[in-house]
């Protein structure tokens, strides 16, 4: 009886504070819900909702409980559960007043506290929030002083330390929950449903909220209307939205492929006159398609050339990629132009990785993902399955579609650690001369082959698309996602900022079914890819982004660089074969203003934010 009453788990306060925490989390949940559901949602949707609510709730009430395994203290119970209730209240209220969860820049009320806290009086029943706290935390003190028992046998301690860690990771994957799990839905109801406040606010908080000069942004709106070719310009709304003129080159539903390819920088392929010959596959595809020989990428970091493909902005985010920031998950996408299509979205490691499943599945109708897990190949290092792997995966997935499909694919390995298979199809390291190797802009054997190893998986993929019917459909876009400093010539590496080898990028379509080989020496950019694809295709599309239609010849296409994340920023714009450098904040010219606007679309891209009048 003794040893049964030791192990008892209810006897013990972290386990009965962990319980009834995640029971009025969940109840709280369900109140939300109730309280604020704007229109029906899918019962599947609401389901896994409450699902993930479930575990970041088992996150929250885990982290709150943890200590007391460590020491028993109810001041600690009363200041946690205080703080709780609060944070829990103020979600409520914000939610009620601007229909968001609680995020970082509520904070910004606290600038004036005696406001604030007449309206949150004058607003909020905050007598009755107060007697229902003291009472809840009487209740919970009652119970735990009641049933507690402190003298928990180490096994059980470490048993109970697991299972608290077990659910503060949250999955079982190579990356913990995070946020971005929570957007599976493309009704942000649905997500802001999953989240709970504590995660929402931290997660905010990680991003310093940004400050608009709106005065500013009305006095540059007029370059980017003229930039654009905006239909109806509103200073009002500050709305770039338009509906471009097509020029189609094809006919009917072509499939298309995107192949984003890891820090591939244009002046280490023999297409762009490098020697070495370190990427023949790609060179030989270039010379049969349409390559854009000034294209480049808006900053220098795989998450934020994602973004700014899928979404039309340059991602000039100063602390970390806006993929991060929970305030910026709502984007309009031209990829939703391809009506009917089905969209496809594969990678070799996690899609939670820079909670790029989130931006996704949120704003991509109907997203299929294929990411870890979902091959038979063993993954080879931190990144998943090779490229090799990959791209063979992703064509017996594109062999089998019954229906016209738009893909992205995203490959990793030529990257840090530069991991080469130890079984590949037929692929075999190459070793050249240190000499050689830095006379043509690799710093290693390893950076060379990783290289090498890219653009052999991309020979084995269309060997293999030749063979299937969905080839003679299909346009392909390959497109590097960053240059890199790494063996870049020594008289580059003097220009400092001046220096654009890391935003210079190879962009090709590929497509010998519609199209005879060219090259195009217009200043083009990730953010121009999907307006020039949709346009090609004839598929009329809504732009409201800074991306233009390369082919649009009443357009001169320039490519804007984020050349440095130092405060205040120094910008770069490419447009008829100059460069330009400017320092944000001094200017009022073209790169200042698509600075800024990017700045401002990063959180005012959703579907019907144009519409905003902006005070």
């Amino acid at each position: 009886m003794r040893r049964l009453r030791s192990f008892a788990p209810l006897r013990m306060t972290p386990v009965i504070l962990f319980a009834a925490n995640l029971a009025v989390l969940a109840l709280l949940r369900a109140a939300f819900f109730l309280a604020f559901r704007p229109h029906a949602v899918a019962a599947s949707d609401l389901a896994r909702a409450f699902y993930l609510g479930l575990k970041f709730d088992a996150r929250l009430a885990a982290m709150v409980s943890l200590p007391l395994l460590f020491f028993s203290s109810t001041a600690y119970i009363v200041t946690a559960e205080t703080l709780l209730a609060i944070l829990y209240a103020a979600d409520f209220g914000c939610y009620a007043y601007i229909h968001q969860r609680l995020n970082a820049e509520v904070l910004e009320f606290l600038r004036n506290p005696i406001i604030s806290l007449h309206m949150v009086w004058e607003s909020y029943h905050i007598v009755w929030f107060a007697l229902g706290v003291v009472a809840f935390l009487a209740l919970l003190i009652l119970l735990v002083r009641k049933r507690t028992d402190n003298r928990q046998p180490t096994t059980q301690r470490l048993i109970i330390v697991v299972l608290f860690l077990a659910c503060i990771y949250g999955k079982w994957s190579r990356y913990p929950l995070r946020w971005s799990d929570a957007f599976f839905s493309t009704d942000s109801f649905v997500g802001e449903l999953a989240l709970n406040p504590a995660q929402s606010l931290f997660e905010s908080m990680r991003e310093e909220p940004p400050r608009f000069d709106i005065a500013r942004l009305r006095r540059l709106y007029p370059l980017m209307c003229r930039y654009l070719g905006v239909d109806h310009p509103d200073p009002k709304t500050l709305t770039l939205a338009r509906t471009p003129p097509l020029s189609p080159r094809v006919s009917g539903n072509p499939n298309i492929v995107l192949i984003q390819l890891e820090s591939f920088a244009a002046f280490k392929s023999g297409a762009f006159g490098n020697r070495l010959s370190a990427c023949p596959n790609f060179d030989a595809l270039a010379r049969d398609g349409i390559l854009f020989t000034n294209a480049y990428s808006p900053s220098e970091k795989t998450a934020r050339a994602l973004f700014a493909v899928v979404f039309g902005i340059p991602d000039v985010s100063p602390w970390q990629a806006s993929a991060h920031n929970p305030q910026a998950v709502d984007q309009a996408t031209i990829v939703n132009a391809f009506t009917g299509y089905d969209k496809l979205y594969l990678l070799g490691g996690s899609a939670n990785w820079s909670n790029i499943r989130g931006m996704l599945t949120h704003n991509i109708d109907g997203l299929r993902i294929f990411e870890e897990g979902s091959y038979n190949a063993p993954a080879v290092d931190v990144w998943g399955i090779s490229d090799e792997d990959l791209l063979l995966a992703a064509n017996d997935v594109f062999r089998t579609e019954r229906k016209p499909f738009f893909a992205i694919v995203q490959t990793s390995g030529n990257h840090r650690p530069y991991t080469i298979p130890k079984r590949t199809h037929g692929f075999s390291l190459a070793h050249i001369s240190e000499s050689m190797l830095r006379t043509n802009g690799f710093e290693s054997d390893e950076e060379y082959n990783a290289l090498r190893f890219l653009d052999h998986s991309l020979g084995l993929f269309f060997a293999e698309a030749r063979r299937h019917p969905y080839f003679a459909n299909t346009i392909f876009v390959l497109y590097g996602d960053h240059g890199t400093r790494s063996g870049a010539p020594p008289s580059a590496l003097t220009l400092g900022d001046l220096s654009l080898l890391v935003y210079h990028v190879p962009l090709l379509i590929y497509a010998p079914q519609f199209v005879q080989r060219q090259r195009i020496d217009v200043a083009a950019s990730h953010v121009d890819i999907l307006p020039t694809l949709a346009s090609f295709c004839g598929r009329r599309y809504r732009n409201q982004t800074v991306g233009v239609d390369l082919f649009d010849r009443a357009r001169a296409p320039a490519a804007f660089v984020f050349t440095t994340f130092r405060q205040p920023p120094a910008l770069g714009l490419v447009q008829d074969g100059t460069y330009t450098m400017v320092p944000s904040g001094r200017t009022e010219s073209l790169a200042e203003a698509v600075y800024e606007f990017s700045r401002w679309l990063v959180l005012h891209n959703a579907p019907v934010m144009s519409m905003i009048n902006v005070n």
